[in-house]
């Protein structure tokens, strides 16, 4: 009987090894195959999900957040696209060259960086398709109040502008030194940071009775502006086609694949059209985005982002490519003409040695998907004939579909003597003098294209009055200079007026003082003064 016992004992344990080994063998053997044979099939069902994938270069900019959305990938599934994004951490040059190469077909680019980067590589190897946004108030140059109290304060050899190069920043910074006169400002200004957060930092530490202005973006701005005695001299709001980001597509790949490029194009344009037209859509949007591409935001972080950020509707980018015009185009700025001023600012102020384009600037966008569209009476908040985007996973269907229209300016009102005297003075615009004829206010033929730039200018700073000031000197009778002075800044006046800018916003003056010193060396002359009610 124990015999038996020991006999049946005997047998159990070697079937438990047995049943072990072949276990183990199982784990270590037989399932890494198997697992192994699984995760390639569903990674061949997952890519046979997408009969097509777009590589798009980025950054964790957040007016890309739409174009990152799951509205768009919901709506591209649909037509079995995949966009992927390659973040290269905000290096232009290395989006153009890998945009040259095929590494991506698409892009996002300010205006400024793709002119910068087009120039280094020495070639501009994509089509702007859309415009996507502009920033109104997300950058922003702050300083010190002790140190610069006001711009013209920068007008100081031992003045700084600490800023990231090769950004908006930078740019931001040359648009202020191009339109405002800074005489002073030494030729080595820039003093170069690593982001936003490292000028967020550098302007933490500093003294405060430095000369030095600090140009950073949300929510860097805002951070900023928390610190005491901390002010903003200038910001993208105040600004008009300068900051505005873009969609550049390969030109082999538009030439090839235009179906695929309008497919996207349609995708950004109806889910603009929903987070714009849902309550808090836009806000909600940033504050995941920032999530998965950047950092954090709080509430009011996020909030401040919004409001510093205009995405471009449908219509405004018909009318920014010229598909539409006249009454319906309001007065949007045709992309060629903000590719122009825009090179202008790169140009002189020596961030490019000379224009690579040689003005050819229709050369660098592509009208004909947004033609098309316009032609098909595409609109953003229709998928088909049956009804609106549906949707349903991302907002709830409106009740009736929002016709877009193009957004205009603010505009500015028509002041009092008294409201004239509470403007802040922010800066004498950057000028060739203006000529007069002798003894008279006879403006010469040789200064009409000067006028012509202050005008461009003052359409560019739509959110400024303009105060025309005209001098006098101490020679001669002092009644009969100063209605000569006075004659003259309201001829300059006249002619800004003739060139297209409102009566309201000018003011022509005769300076109290008395100096044989203008601007340019010009005596008896007049000089312009951007003012702006205070920040």
């Amino acid at each position: 009987m124990e015999a038996k016992t020991r006999s049946r004992m005997v047998m159990v344990a070697s079937w438990l090894i047995i049943i072990g080994i072949i276990g183990l063998a199982y784990k270590f053997l037989v399932e890494p195959r198997l697992s192994g044979r699984r995760s390639k099939l569903v990674e061949k069902t997952s890519a046979q999900r997408y009969d097509h994938e777009i590589k798009v270069a980025h950054d964790s900019f957040p007016g890309y957040a739409i174009l990152r959305s799951d509205a768009v990938k919901n709506l591209l599934d649909r037509q079995s696209i995949k966009l992927t994004f390659i973040d290269d951490k905000a290096d232009y040059r290395r989006r153009a060259r890998d945009l040259k190469s095929g590494k991506v077909q698409m892009a996002v680019f300010t205006v400024d960086a793709y002119l910068k980067a087009g120039s280094v590589i020495g070639d501009f190897p994509g089509s702007i398709v859309l415009v996507i946004d502009e920033s109104k108030g997300a950058d922003a140059i702050v300083a010190h109040k002790r140190g610069v109290a006001t711009i013209p304060n920068l007008s100081n050899p031992k003045a700084r502008i600490v800023l990231t190069p090769d950004s908006p920043s930078e740019t931001l910074a040359r648009i202020m030194i191009n339109t405002m006169s800074l005489p002073s400002l030494p030729t080595d200004w820039a003093s170069d940071a690593n982001g936003a957060e490292d000028v967020y930092k550098k302007l933490k530490s500093a003294d405060p009775d430095e000369p030095s202005a600090y140009v950073l973006w949300e929510p860097y701005v805002t951070k900023a502006l928390a610190i005491e005695g901390v002010h903003l001299l200038l910001d993208s709001s105040k600004l008009k086609g300068y900051i505005v980001d873009v969609l550049v597509v390969q030109r082999e790949f538009l030439d090839t694949q235009r179906e695929l490029v309008t497919h996207v194009v349609q995708a950004y344009l109806r889910a603009n059209y929903d987070y714009t037209n849902q309550p808090d859509g836009l806000l909600s949007l940033i504050e995941a985005d920032a999530k998965q591409y950047g950092d954090a935001l709080s509430r009011n972080e996020a909030s401040q982002l919004v409001k510093g950020i205009e995405w471009r509707n449908t219509v405004e980018n018909y009318a920014h490519f010229g598909v539409i015009s006249g009454e319906q185009a309001k007065d949007t700025e045709k992309l060629e003409a903000m590719i122009g001023k825009i090179m202008q600012v790169l140009v002189k102020t020596n961030s490019l040695p000379s224009d690579p384009l040689s003005g050819k600037y229709g050369n660098l966008f592509f009208e004909g998907i947004l033609r098309s569209l316009h032609h098909d009476k595409f609109h953003p908040g229709v998928l088909d004939a049956g009804g609106t985007t549906g949707l349903d996973d991302i907002f709830v269907d409106t009740a009736a579909v929002v016709e877009e229209k193009v957004r205009e300016d603010a505009a500015l009102n028509p002041l009092s003597d008294t409201n004239w005297n509470t403007l802040a003075p922010v800066a004498a615009m950057k000028i060739e003098p203006i000529q007069f004829g002798r003894g008279n206010a006879r403006i010469l033929p040789g200064s009409q294209r000067a006028l012509a730039d202050i005008a461009s200018k003052l359409k560019s700073f739509p959110q400024y009055y303009l105060r025309v000031v005209g001098h006098t000197r101490k020679e001669g009778d002092p009644a009969a200079n100063k209605i000569l002075a006075t004659q003259r800044a309201e001829a300059a006046a006249k002619a800004l007026r003739q060139l297209g800018i409102k009566s309201h916003r000018i003011r022509a003056i005769a300076s109290t003082r008395t100096s044989t010193k203008m601007q340019g060396g010009a005596a008896q002359s007049v000089t312009f003064e951007l003012l702006g009610k205070p920040y």
